[in-house]
């Protein structure tokens, strides 16, 4: 593996699970001592991740995590419904016994003001997610799915935090399993669609409540 690919998994893991929050400076001397490289690696791994919308670059000044105005909270989350509700509606004509049962063994709760529970949680909905975009078998499809939930991935702790009711979550998804095993495509459609939309207002309901976007997360925000 090349040192910058290297760097840009390592960076992008990073992100994902919380180490820097939104928002926060990256600097560039400081990743190169922490990954023992120079900082051309660095540069180039973080251009990567700006393609990417998971880092900003500030011309003069420098980079940093991305973070997200109510506009493009609303634009992710309508191209959420739009790419995984048809995921979801595709997924129920060709997914197998086999997938459904591996859905069914992906882990679904976290402990209330617990981080690393919530962390643990988020890796397994990502998986849950990519795994019925996987049934489509559509490649392509699959991707945007896995790229859409990278960018959004710093909103969902965030919402774990806000609405704080684990066993709702673990329902959604035991709804879609159930929709999925009946290839019940215009139901799985329906169930996506409404967990994506109860995320969606939940943030929205709080920032339009006064709460911070982004969140300066201690430890690193679902559906």
């Amino acid at each position: 593996m090349l040192v910058r690919e290297r760097v840009y998994h390592e960076l992008k893991e990073d992100i994902l699970s919380g180490a820097y929050r939104m928002g926060e400076r990256l600097l560039v001397a400081d990743l190169a001592k922490q990954h023992g490289v120079s900082k051309t690696p660095v540069r180039e791994a973080l251009s990567i991740l700006q393609q990417e919308r998971l880092v900003r670059i500030v011309p003069r000044v420098g980079y940093f995590v991305a973070h997200m105005t109510v506009e493009e909270v609303q634009n992710l989350f309508q191209l959420r419904l739009i790419l995984e509700g048809a995921s979801a509606e595709l997924a129920a004509q060709h997914i197998t016994e086999s997938e459904l049962l591996q859905l069914e063994r992906i882990p679904c709760s976290w402990v209330i003001g617990d981080t690393d529970s919530y962390l643990r949680y988020l890796a397994d909905n990502r998986q849950f997610h990519l795994r019925v975009a996987e049934a489509t078998r559509n490649s392509h499809l699959a991707d945007l799915v896995g790229n859409l939930l990278d960018t959004t991935q710093g909103l969902l702790l965030w919402e774990l935090q806000l609405r704080n009711q684990p066993e709702e979550f673990a329902d959604e998804h035991r709804q879609l399993v159930i929709a999925l095993r009946n290839h019940d495509g215009v139901l799985a459609r329906r169930v996506m669609h409404e967990a994506i939309e109860r995320t969606r207002q939940a943030l929205l309901q709080a920032v339009l409540g006064g709460m911070r976007l982004p969140i300066a997360s201690e430890s690193s925000v679902r559906a």
